[in-house]
């Protein structure tokens, strides 16, 4: 069923190339972690251009970012209750509008303000493919659909400073924004005849919780991008509103149950748990090393911007290349297997670019850990997502989709703000500095280890030791099966 070329789902539209879906469902994703590192390398010219102030050029980047992490809880349940069909193309269109509105911006204020509606856009897509792949694949099929979406979730990130380097200097900064309009709308065309819609579900949506949710993670990720800008005490004072406000949310969430947006039963699956980690420590790693990497090879050894993306291609390449058969090894081995050596692999990736790093080598030998990461990136997004979303019911899959976003997310800036800190903290000794976040990554990543080591056995077929995943597992995906 899952699994077929044809038939009916949901309300009973056609889908006839479950792939061609599935290409929309990656080109809008692939977008939204784009814009990530898009801008970074524009950056001069975009303070050039509009008279930006460095404020306000953090914030071109920041508040993309913290729009894109705070609402994804709410945007995951949005998609169980109306249809993770029609929330991705509705986010995919405003995503598509605001990216014309950044290229046309006047002024840096505009810019920033058409940046957070881009993030908000982004936050109502992300958490949808998960859910829709689920019920685009059948589980003979599911890893390498998630394969190649963990694939583009990496690729996106990485290729953004390559891409926005190209587009600046061949046309100008503010097609590092349009470039993303014929994107959206051939994918949007796409997404309208391939992707599976359904009637959504009847559950009710918790304002109170979306309110404490959003305003907790807002102020949290905030202070996380805002560090530099404001005093201490201000940063401290905004970690404790936030841990009272996310604590609100914990204990509303376990007194309403069925109908939170972070359902307490999806928390009780060892699988959901144990992927969440290891996500969360695959995002850190795979993002919060992404611009150091960029910053020791051009600052402290030397390299031009365009000869760093090379030495860092390999990853993505070979991503690409090995996401297909690693993706067939899940649909026939379960994910625990993958997933323990997509992230020793990361480990050792990590440990091959510190060593270049702390031995002061050739920077040219960071191209083998470039290669290592694109394994451990084609080999671990896969089996991770496989594992979490086959351990929760279909009907909610979309909360569990956003918390997964979510976790992975607010991970991966964490990441990003600890790193520039350690770099602002020991900038008269960049080797140090550089050696400790390698250090530190790495530490990260054997946590990543370890909590792949806690999947359930799963097989092919989605059965496994963990009873509730057991139990959601027997449903196809679609929202019929709920």
């Amino acid at each position: 069923m899952g699994g077929a070329g044809g038939g009916l789902r949901g309300t009973g539209e056609p889908v006839t190339n479950r792939w061609a879906g599935l290409a929309a469902l990656l080109a809008g994703f692939f977008v939204i972690l784009l814009d990530t590192t898009i801008v970074a390398v524009a950056s001069p010219r975009i303070q050039e251009d509009l008279q930006a102030s460095v404020s306000g050029l953090f914030w071109v980047t920041a508040g993309y970012l913290l729009a894109f992490s705070v609402p994804l809880l709410v945007a995951g349940r949005l998609g169980d209750r109306y249809d993770p069909k029609r929330v991705f193309l509705v986010g995919m269109t405003g995503f598509a509008v605001a990216s014309a509105l950044c290229g046309l911006a006047p002024s840096v204020g505009w810019l920033v303000l058409f940046r957070v509606v881009q993030g908000l856009a982004a936050a109502a897509m992300a958490p949808q493919p998960l859910t829709l792949i689920r019920r685009l694949f059948g589980a003979d099929e599911r890893g390498r659909a998630l394969g190649l979406w963990g694939t583009v979730a990496s690729a996106g990130a990485l290729l953004g400073p390559l891409l926005g380097g190209l587009l600046t200097a061949a046309l100008d900064w503010r097609w590092v924004f349009l470039v993303n309009v014929p994107l959206c709308c051939a994918a949007l065309l796409m997404g309208l005849r391939w992707i599976p819609g359904s009637r959504g579900h009847t559950t009710s949506l918790d304002l109170p919780g979306a309110l404490l949710s959003t305003a907790g993670l807002g102020v949290l990720v905030w202070a996380l991008l805002a560090w530099r800008d404001v005093p201490v005490s201000v940063i401290v004072a905004a970690c404790v509103l936030a841990a009272l406000l996310l604590a609100g949310f914990v204990v509303r969430e376990r007194r309403i149950g069925p109908v939170a947006l972070a359902p307490p039963t999806v928390f009780r699956s060892a699988g959901f748990r144990a992927a969440s980690v290891a996500v969360a420590s695959l995002g850190t790693a795979v993002i919060a090393m992404a611009l150091p990497t960029m910053l020791y090879l051009q600052d402290v050894r030397g390299l031009g911007p365009l000869e760093a993306a090379l030495v860092m291609t390999p990853d993505a390449v070979i991503a690409a290349l090995v996401s297909p058969t690693a993706g067939r090894w899940v649909d026939r081995a379960g994910p625990r297997r993958p997933a323990i050596l997509g992230m020793a692999l990361l480990t050792a990736s990590l440990l091959l670019i510190g060593l270049v790093v702390v031995l002061g080598v050739n920077p040219w030998w960071t191209v083998p850990g470039a290669a290592v990461l694109g394994i451990a990136n084609a080999v671990a997004w896969s089996p991770l997502s496989v594992a979490a979303m086959a351990s929760v019911d279909a009907a909610a899959a979309g909360a569990a989709s956003g918390m997964f976003n979510t976790i992975r997310q607010v991970a991966a800036v964490t990441g990003v703000a600890v790193t520039g800190a350690i770099l602002a903290g020991w900038r008269a000794s960049p080797t140090v500095s550089f050696s400790v976040v390698f250090a530190l990554m790495t530490l990260i990543a054997i946590a990543g280890v370890a909590a792949a080591i806690r999947l359930p056995r799963m097989s092919a077929e989605g059965d496994s030791d963990d009873t509730e995943t057991a139990r959601s597992v027997r449903h196809d995906g679609s929202p019929d099966a709920a």
